[in-house]
């Protein structure tokens, strides 16, 4: 998918999500950071990717994961040879259970629902952002915590992390309380928007 398609898919959800809200201040681009030098790309031997992330009950979170799985199959378009390996085809099995209670997840937790998948590489999401507690706290602080979406890519056989981006994306303040949410999830947009276009760069 290619970055313009990529901002209008945002865009519409973003309108979606916040109807015609023309008063919300834009978000730099500059402030938008990630840590994956743009020279590393992802070696050719990984043929069978299967990706996964924590379960969630937060809807926000919820929906950028599967914005971000739904990308993923679009690196295809680049290597076409590559295969995407569906959680679904997991039977359901107590290290699964385990594996989707826990908010934070071990690059071994990965490896091994790899292994199980039938997978060569993990591309493993995870992403933090600010609560609603931490959204009004900010309002007499000034500042919430980031919006943070990791990627990694990891070799199932030697359990090698390949790849690992970590964007930042700071959330903007409001004194109107309407305002608070609207601002993280564009913050959180943001952030999928730049880990998308970073994996694409890696899987040229």
């Amino acid at each position: 998918m290619k970055r313009p398609l990529v901002q209008a898919i945002l865009l519409l959800s973003v309108f979606a999500a916040f109807g015609c809200q023309t008063t919300l201040p834009r978000l730099s681009d500059g402030s938008v950071r990630s840590t994956i030098s743009p020279s590393l790309q992802i070696p050719l031997s990984v043929e069978r990717l299967a990706v996964l992330h924590p379960r969630t009950y937060n809807r926000d979170f919820l929906n950028a994961y599967s914005l971000l799985a739904g990308s993923t199959f679009e690196l295809k378009m680049q290597r076409p040879s590559l295969r995407i390996v569906e959680r679904l085809d997991l039977p359901t099995i107590h290290s699964e259970q385990r594996f989707q209670l826990n908010g934070d997840v071990s690059d071994d937790a990965a490896v091994r629902v790899g292994r199980l998948l039938g997978a060569d590489s993990i591309l493993l999401y995870l992403i933090d952002g600010p609560g609603m507690r931490d959204l009004v706290l900010a309002k007499l602080y000034g500042e919430a915590p980031p919006v943070t979406v990791t990627s990694k890519v990891i070799r199932v056989e030697s359990a090698e992390v390949l790849y690992h981006n970590v964007v930042t994306v700071p959330v903007p303040t409001s004194d109107d309380d309407d305002h608070r949410q609207p601002l993280f999830r564009l913050a959180l947009q943001q952030g999928i928007a730049q880990t998308i276009t970073d994996l694409q760069h890696a899987f040229r």
